[in-house]
């Protein structure tokens, strides 16, 4: 089964991403990737976004990814904005899926956003 131009342009930011801030060598990975993903300013535009909300996760999920010593308070409140984050990329994600008529809407229901009295 071909892979939906929709995760291929998210797996190829991650990678880009993995690329970028660490001494891992992705090069082949991100090959194949790119090999896959048509010529096109809408692409572009795509992938940019894509790349940008997946830096945010990233960056937000750092310190509990590198095991930082937190309160589970902390944890939670990154947890809420990475679901917060999650829901924008899923959003990009279906997007691409309408632009290009190929895959699956990710589709999550009874979801509503809770404020829990954070500040971000």
């Amino acid at each position: 089964m071909k892979m939906p131009l929709s995760e291929i342009i998210d797996r190829y930011t991650i990678t880009l991403l993995k690329s970028r801030r660490t001494d891992e060598d992705v090069t082949e990975e991100l090959n194949a990737y790119k090999k896959e993903i048509p010529d096109g300013e809408s692409v572009e535009t795509f992938i940019d976004r894509m790349y940008e909300i997946n830096g945010k996760i990233w960056d937000t999920e750092g310190d509990i990814r590198r095991g930082v010593d937190m309160p589970l308070e902390e944890v939670g409140r990154l947890a809420l904005i990475v679901r917060d984050l999650n829901q924008i990329r899923n959003g990009i994600k279906g997007e691409i899926v309408d632009e290009f008529a190929e895959g699956f809407k990710e589709i999550k229901v009874n979801y509503r956003k809770v404020d829990y009295g954070r500040s971000e």
